[in-house]
């Protein structure tokens, strides 16, 4: 059992999670290349399920360790847009069902392996799911006629692009300022921007912001849980992460807190330059 499968059970999350990650599930009928995920920088926050060369991208869970409940969303999310997060769903039946629809989709139908996972996922009706696809296909927007994705509704279900209690601070543009704990890759786009040369917003979400200084400054005060957003934020050289992440691990009160981080430290060890390489 690796760091991340380890991990996935730490947090109370379905084993088959942690299977899906080993490229026991939906490996064919999805086309993923990369179980276990590939590396192509990655931040922390991130626990990457799915990887895909092509994007490139990750379909992963994002921890939000800053806000109420410790809350966790399953996201696609890549470099190539900075780690723009587009959050998938917000509990692990509707990321079962998400999956099961974009293989169904894939494959055009409901394969053996496609049933097999939905037994081990504990996907209740997967005919349902089948016939959604057939009359909407897997797009975000038709969620809105299943009821398991009513409540909680993740943020791409809405035709607002927000989530229904407001409850991601990167769902959107509103409904209010960001949590100040909230990380530079927790913002939308539009947000970021908005943010970039604003006075009034958290230091780590400002353009150019000087992360290294920024962290110090948090540990030192031994406020981890403003380390962990700021490292969760963009502007890090790899090298330098990778220390800040085990200087917070070895610091840090909570157990599940410092194994995710030692986690994504042995993760980006897959990197073949990481003097060159930053997120």
């Amino acid at each position: 059992m690796d760091d991340y499968t380890r991990l996935i059970d730490d947090l109370g999350l379905p084993g088959w999670m942690g299977e899906l990650r080993a490229g026991r599930w939906l490996a064919e009928d999805l086309m993923i290349l990369e179980t276990p995920p590939d590396w192509y920088t990655c931040p922390p926050a991130l626990i990457p399920l799915i990887s895909q060369g092509s994007g490139p991208k990750y379909t992963g869970i994002w921890h939000r360790w800053t806000a109420s409940g410790h809350a966790l969303h399953m996201v696609e999310a890549g470099p190539e847009d900075h780690f723009l997060l587009i959050e998938m769903a917000l509990t692990p039946e509707q990321f079962a069902a998400r999956l099961a629809m974009h293989a169904m989709s894939a494959a055009d139908g409901v394969t053996a392996d496609i049933r097999a996972f939905a037994a081990a996922a504990g996907i209740a009706d997967l005919d349902a799911l089948d016939q959604h696809t057939i009359n909407y296909s897997d797009q975000p927007d038709d969620l809105v006629h299943l009821p398991l994705f009513d409540t909680p509704r993740p943020a791409t279900a809405c035709a607002e692009g927000l989530s229904r209690d407001g409850i991601t601070p990167f769902a959107g543009d509103t409904p209010s300022p960001e949590e100040p704990g909230a990380a530079w890759f927790e913002l939308s786009g539009a947000r970021r921007a908005a943010l970039a040369d604003d006075p009034a917003a958290a230091p780590w979400q400002r353009r150019n912001a000087p992360v290294e200084a920024l962290f110090a400054d948090a540990m030192a005060q031994g406020d981890h849980l403003r380390a962990w957003a700021i490292l969760n934020s963009t502007g890090w050289k790899l090298p330098a992460a990778r220390k800040a992440a085990t200087d917070l691990a070895a610091a840090v009160a909570d157990p599940v807190i410092a194994a995710q981080l030692r986690a994504w430290v042995d993760f980006s060890q897959k990197s073949l330059d990481p003097d060159r390489e930053d997120y």
